[in-house]
């Protein structure tokens, strides 16, 4: 259970009520009186003005748990085993679980304060991050609030031109054929009236400015599309980039190692997984000599370092079966020759005769 308060003797919360006659310690709590039981007892009780007029008093238990911030103990909130909040009424809890409830809220070490602070992220149903971002965002829009002129403003190139130029720059799209002179002629005869002038710049500004926006906008659509044309590109790539092979220049050698999905990920994240400033791991070796120099060494000697190791190794295994071959022929023959073997004792008519009584193996 979640929550922690101060300790108190919570057992005395639990004694029974003195009577004249000795009675049987209860093994559960008195029930707490919700409005439901009020109700169910007024109808067995004799009408009584002051039963109608005065509402009841929590009793000690009650108001111990609203000290601690249970406002409605038909309605306590646990965590159950999946994480989700449920509600449940003090009644209907087991003693075990009173008790255990009641140790936990003594038990606490929290300050006055420091429940409120639980009690408002309870309420609001947030956590201190939470309420951290709300207020740090709160602070900057009231700052910019009470300072319009430290808000970052837009810039559109065409807050570049002066309101001549912009004029003149309008009349050329209008009228391409106009001369210079024209031109400079339907200038001054704009700004005789200066208000209208005013206005009309102010009307063109406007309206490139919103042109410069969605141009802006279609450039953003445009490279969004192209990126996601490129991610698909790159995943049906990577999903056909499932092996490479040992030795390319001997077709029908089909050895190689199978490319596993992690590899496949984590190369498509080098390609694709961009950081805050939209930049992927790629973009940013495009920009790194030492690193782009690898990438076009690998990309054009990779395969051929493959090649010739697979070539190195399988010309090596090859001369190790040859040995091998030698070896079982020798052991073969070896074996066939033991088998026809025959004792034969030293002729004797020979002076240079073995004499030992050894015998010879031939």
């Amino acid at each position: 259970m979640d929550q922690e308060f101060e300790g108190i003797n919570y057992d005395s919360l639990l004694e029974e009520p003195t009577q004249e006659q000795p009675v049987e310690e209860s093994t559960q709590f008195e029930p707490i009186q919700t409005p439901d039981d009020l109700v169910d007892a007024e109808d067995h009780q004799e009408p009584n003005v002051e039963d109608v007029t005065t509402e009841p008093e929590d009793d000690a238990l009650t108001s111990y748990l609203k000290s601690r911030g249970i406002e409605d103990v038909t309605k306590i909130q646990f965590e159950n085993d999946e994480g989700e909040i449920e509600e449940k009424n003090w009644n209907d809890l087991s003693k075990e679980e009173q008790l255990t409830m009641l140790q936990e809220l003594s038990s606490s070490d929290y300050t006055d304060y420091e429940r409120q602070v639980i009690n408002y992220l309870r309420t609001n149903n947030t956590d201190l991050q939470g309420v951290i971002d709300y207020f740090s965002q709160k602070a900057v829009d009231d700052y910019l609030k009470a300072n319009p002129d430290k808000v970052h403003q837009r810039e559109y190139k065409i807050d570049d031109y002066s309101d001549d130029e912009l004029y003149i720059a309008d009349l050329k799209l209008k009228f391409p054929d106009f001369t210079d002179d024209e031109l400079e002629s339907k200038l001054e005869s704009a700004k005789t009236n200066e208000e209208l002038f005013n206005r009309e710049v102010a009307a063109l500004r406007n309206y490139y400015k919103q042109e410069e926006e969605r141009e802006e906008e279609a450039a953003k659509q445009s490279a969004e599309q192209e990126y996601q044309h490129l991610q698909q590109s790159l995943l049906d790539a990577a999903s056909k980039f499932t092996e490479v092979k040992f030795d390319l220049d001997d077709a029908e050698d089909q050895g190689g190692f199978e490319i596993e999905d992690s590899d496949r990920q984590r190369a498509l994240a080098y390609l694709l997984a961009q950081d805050k400033d939209g930049n992927s791991q790629f973009d940013k070796d495009l920009s790194d000599p030492n690193a782009l120099f690898e990438i076009a060494y690998l990309r054009t000697s990779a395969r051929d370092l493959i090649t010739g190791t697979s070539q190195y190794y399988k010309g090596l295994l090859a001369e190790t079966r040859k040995e091998l071959a030698k070896t079982k022929k020798a052991l073969e023959k070896y074996e066939k020759k033991g088998a026809n073997t025959t004792v034969t004792k030293p002729s004797q008519t020979n002076n240079n005769e073995d004499r030992s009584g050894n015998y010879v193996w031939i």
